[in-house]
């Protein structure tokens, strides 16, 4: 299901470099998603207007990455995000490393190659009529494909189980805060270094030492609950982000218990193989803080937790791709098609809910 050379390419690459390919992938995206929002087609391009590739380079321009989930305001900026697509195409499919695209993308690159529009020289800032018909005339079959009966299955079955996730991250925080006065929120990130040898089967295993760990060892019976997601990234591999949860009445801050459990699965779970973030190390520089000290009464900070685990419900479409096989039931002689394994249905989970206890002493007081 993976292309080796490939995914070597994509390891050569800097870090800015990466991102730079990364944040192309998302303006195809956000281009694709705003064509299939249209209740009704209208044309995107006309040869009267000025056109321009945006310019996303680093340094240069900030990237918008916090703006790809939104819609455009007005066609001309659409079509500006475009022509800038078109012309990442090729650099995007020299370094994508899985056999199958996510539906965006394919759709995206089957129809610009119908229309031969990777091939074309030309000039946004002058454009002819013939040529504004054919970028519309691609724009409206992105559309139709977009809206093909089984895309639009597809597409509403992820949007349905990222709100579930959603709801159950949420309904979760609900039930901690309604428990616990205090949380103390611990936001981790954990992976594997880029020569390590890893698998799926290899990081389930190792999340299961993990929450084993934190709830039997991790500073007495202070972990009171937690939140996971389980993720495919391109270039780093399975990963693990992680939302933990600790008792405020027990333990008063987060920084030193994030830096424990990072190094507790750095140098013990993965033996030395792997690597992790303390995102509470850093928690200032988050423009909404949702990590660290939550109080029941801090309305407010709970939004921001909230807000902090979204991340964690978001769908990913990479981690399906990589098990695209087995997904479908695909079987074929070729060993590198086979189903990668015998299960898979672990990528989302959070702590049991805290037994109900009935508040029959005196009501809660805001602390200091």
């Amino acid at each position: 299901m993976i292309n080796l050379n490939k995914q070597d390419l994509l390891k050569q690459l800097s870090q800015q470099d990466y991102e730079q390919w990364s944040h192309d992938l998302m303006i195809i995206k956000r281009v694709v998603t705003e064509i299939a929002s249209f209740k009704k087609f209208r044309d995107i391009f006309d040869s009267r207007e000025y056109y321009y590739f945006p310019c996303y380079q680093q340094g240069r321009s900030r990237f918008r990455y916090s703006e790809v989930g939104r819609l455009y305001d007005n066609l001309r900026d659409l079509a500006n995000d475009f022509f800038y697509a078109i012309s990442v195409v090729r650099k995007i499919d020299r370094y994508y490393p899985l056999e199958y695209y996510p539906l965006h993308l394919r759709i995206f690159m089957d129809c610009v190659e119908a229309e031969r529009l990777t091939r074309t020289a030309y000039d946004p800032a002058d454009i002819s009529p013939y040529f504004a018909n054919r970028l519309n005339d691609c724009a409206f079959d992105i559309y139709e494909q977009i809206r093909l009966p089984e895309n639009k299955i597809a597409l509403k079955r992820a949007k349905e189980r990222a709100s579930r996730q959603k709801c159950s991250a949420e309904e979760y925080i609900d039930q901690l805060i309604l428990h616990y006065s205090r949380l103390i929120a611990v936001r981790v990130d954990f992976g594997y270094s880029e020569n390590a040898d890893t698998s799926y089967e290899l990081i389930c295993e190792h999340l299961d030492v993990l929450l084993r760990y934190l709830r039997e060892k991790h500073d007495g019976d202070a972990q009171v609950g937690y939140i996971w997601k389980l993720e495919y990234g391109l270039k780093k591999g399975y990963h693990l982000h992680m939302m933990i949860f600790l008792d405020g009445s027990r333990v008063q801050e987060s920084i030193s218990h994030g830096k424990i459990i990072a190094n507790h699965w750095v140098d013990v779970i993965t033996e030395g193989e792997g690597v992790a973030f303390n995102c509470n190390a850093v928690m200032q520089n988050y423009q909404r803080n949702g990590i660290g000290r939550v109080d029941y009464h801090n309305a407010a900070k709970i939004r921001d937790l909230k807000f902090a685990c979204q991340y964690l419900t978001k769908y990913d479409e990479y981690i399906k791709l990589v098990h695209y096989g087995y997904q479908v039931n695909q079987c074929c002689d070729d060993p590198n098609q086979k189903r990668a394994f015998p299960k898979f249905n672990r990528f989302f989970g959070r702590g049991k809910l805290p037994t109900y206890i009935p508040h029959l002493g005196r009501p809660r007081r805001k602390g200091i």
